[in-house]
């Protein structure tokens, strides 16, 4: 055989199996991890900055929270809110698990270790009290509010009062699905 026939042989087998081979994907990192993640819900806070009315320069009431996309299968909702901006690391302000599958969490849910409406069980954040304690953050930049919501497949034996790192090792292999919202907040 020939140079040019053997190169032009080369040609049409790599073009052959190109046509063959699976075909990279387009989609970033990002969107590659988003294909591995569980089942995403929508999470919305109603706002994309927090009302004072909700954080330490108002009454302080814990944020309506809307979600959609809840698997059928779910046994109840954890929540988790927390500032990434903290002066010294991230900090919690709100620590909220057993609540019931709802499309709606309603806002103003009370500082107690156990609730009724909605039934849920609350824990210890970053000040050390327990329920919610909203954004109050230092004087100058505005910081982000990150609302983690967790549906898990049963509630969690879990005492009130508990801590993050206790909440996050209950809910270890129990998420059936997880998203978020964020909104900020300055002073």
């Amino acid at each position: 055989m020939t140079l040019p026939l053997i190169l032009a042989a080369s040609a049409i087998f790599a073009s052959a199996f190109a046509a063959a081979a699976p075909q990279a994907s387009s989609t970033s990192g990002d969107e590659a991890a988003e294909d591995l993640s569980l089942p995403g819900l929508n999470v919305s806070l109603g706002f994309d900055s927090f009302p004072e009315r909700q954080t330490c320069d108002g009454e302080d009431l814990s944020p309506p929270v809307e979600i959609s996309g809840l698997d059928e299968s779910a046994g109840s909702i954890a929540i988790i809110l927390e500032d990434p901006d903290a002066p010294r690391g991230t900090f919690v302000h709100w620590l909220i698990w057993n609540l019931v599958p709802s499309a709606s969490i309603p806002e103003g849910i009370p500082p107690l270790e156990e609730v009724s409406a909605p039934e849920a069980v609350q824990g210890r954040n970053g000040f050390g009290d327990v329920g919610y304690s909203g954004p109050c953050p230092p004087a100058g930049i505005s910081h982000r509010y990150v609302l983690k919501v967790f549906v898990l497949d049963s509630k969690l034996d879990l005492p009130p009062g508990s801590g993050r790192s206790e909440l996050e090792a209950a809910m270890e292999g129990r998420v059936l699905q997880s998203g978020e919202a964020v909104a900020t907040y300055g002073r």
